[in-house]
């Protein structure tokens, strides 16, 4: 078994890991190693250089094969900023995955550099909150920043931003000599531009960030009604295994899961809507099958994304 302090690697199916982040490590989302036969493809590289250096060891530890591919989902920086170890394989992503890559990645290493001086004192805070009787989710959620902004402080004055090569619209299809895999474009779901990998002989898909298990979804850099729609393309494929993009591997009915999710905030910031405007929507409940769900601020960000969006 391989060890890091970023991640777990939790075996699917023959020649296929999801490598788990760790609460506390510097992955913050889930990557995939997939056995081609003759090559090794990844998907995803966690938020820092640290994690995908130990992505590139635990890949060559299982397969001891040459790595190929590597595949970023969608922009976000906990998706993409390990790519620098990859810098002599090739990387793929959508066309528009590339496009805000090169529009934000850049500019968010430049403000984190700024900011470092400020990263003591964000810890010493976070930390001392930590001595205060919060509940279990709470806890488990600052816990997790802690653990982000010490790994952003170890990552930031190594990182390199990392653009693919490679990029596509609609699918690609790659072949090994083992199984073959199809990285599909879903559109507009979690961010402006979402792919996810299919392997048809494995009855399996890594999702990205389409879906999240027990963790509350983000929809402020995507679009809820397309998101449902990229859900149900997704169900719609012959597939069981479903690899998300935060939370631990799960099947195909979690879909189902994510879709209530979201018509859930949908319905809930209409209704806030034709009552009050104005309202504090951190006044709001979360809905009790989301109660234990990690990151609960992400509820009221999504409701306060939404009511903004419909008054615009």
């Amino acid at each position: 078994m391989f060890l890091s302090r970023h991640f777990n690697c939790v075996p699917l199916v023959e020649g296929i890991y999801c490598l788990e982040a760790k609460e506390q490590g510097g992955a913050m989302s889930n990557a995939g190693l997939i056995d081609m036969g003759d090559y090794t493809l990844i998907f995803d590289t966690f938020n820092t250089p640290q994690a995908g250096k130990d992505l590139r060891d635990a890949a060559l530890y299982y397969f001891n094969k040459p790595i190929r591919y590597i595949v970023n989902s969608h922009w976000h920086g906990d998706h993409v900023r390990g790519n620098q170890f990859f810098s002599d394989e090739v990387i793929i992503s959508s066309s528009r995955t590339r496009e805000l890559m090169i529009k934000t990645q850049p500019d968010w290493l430049a403000r984190m550099k700024k900011l470092l001086p400020n990263l003591e004192e964000d810890l010493t805070k976070l930390n001392t909150s930590l001595e205060l009787k919060l509940n279990d989710s709470k806890q488990r959620e600052l816990l997790s920043q802690i653990g982000y902004l010490q790994e952003i402080k170890e990552s930031i004055l190594t990182l390199e931003v990392t653009l693919p090569q490679l990029t596509y619209d609609r699918k690609m299809t790659i072949h090994g000599s083992a199984r073959t895999v199809e990285l599909l474009s879903v559109g507009t779901a979690h961010t402006e531009c979402d792919s996810i990998l299919f392997s048809p002989s494995d009855s399996l898909a890594f999702v990205g960030d389409i879906v999240a298990v027990d963790n509350h979804p983000l929809v402020v850099d995507g679009n809820p009604l397309s998101w449902l729609e990229a859900l149900t393309y997704v169900e719609r494929l012959d597939v069981n295994i479903i690899v998300p993009g935060h939370g631990p591997v799960t099947q195909k009915h979690y879909l189902q899961q994510i879709k209530r999710y979201i018509n859930d905030i949908i319905h809930i910031s209409e209704s806030l809507i034709r009552e009050d405007m104005n309202v504090n929507v951190n006044h709001i409940q979360i809905p009790e099958p989301y109660l234990g769900w990690n990151y609960g601020s992400i509820f009221y960000r999504n409701l306060e994304f939404l009511t903004k969006a419909a008054s615009n």
